[in-house]
């Protein structure tokens, strides 16, 4: 047995960008079932005109904040009573891309997600 499901979310806002893909399959009596999602915003567009402005963004960002610093945080759970396996990766951040002269600030979320179920005797 096995299932995907694969979706790209849609938004009126231009700006979110949602995918997600989930599968699920049996193998030698155990299910497993997973899910990934990805998850973009775009939280700020700046036009740099000059090399120098693009410095003193630069600069600027460093001044507040790390550039690009990023969350990963780990979730592993094991419950005998429900012969199961659960284990949660998330990764959250902000990277930054260079186009046609803007610099786009955008937030993201990975997650991966996968739970194995023994079938009960």
């Amino acid at each position: 047995m096995r299932e995907v499901v694969f979706k790209n979310i849609l938004s009126n806002n231009s700006r979110v960008k949602n995918i997600f893909l989930k599968e699920v399959f049996e193998r030698d009596g155990v299910l497993a079932k997973t899910e990934r999602r990805c998850f973009y915003y775009i939280k700020d567009i700046t036009p740099i005109r000059e090399v120098e402005n693009l410095q003193k963004w630069v600069d600027g960002k460093n001044a507040v904040e790390t550039l690009g610093k990023r969350h990963f945080h780990i979730f592993k759970e094991h419950n005998d009573a429900h012969l199961e396996d659960k284990l949660i990766c998330k990764i959250i951040g902000t990277f930054y891309a260079i186009v046609n002269n803007n610099v786009y600030t955008v937030a993201f979320l990975h997650s991966f997600k996968v739970r194995f179920t023994k079938a009960r005797l």
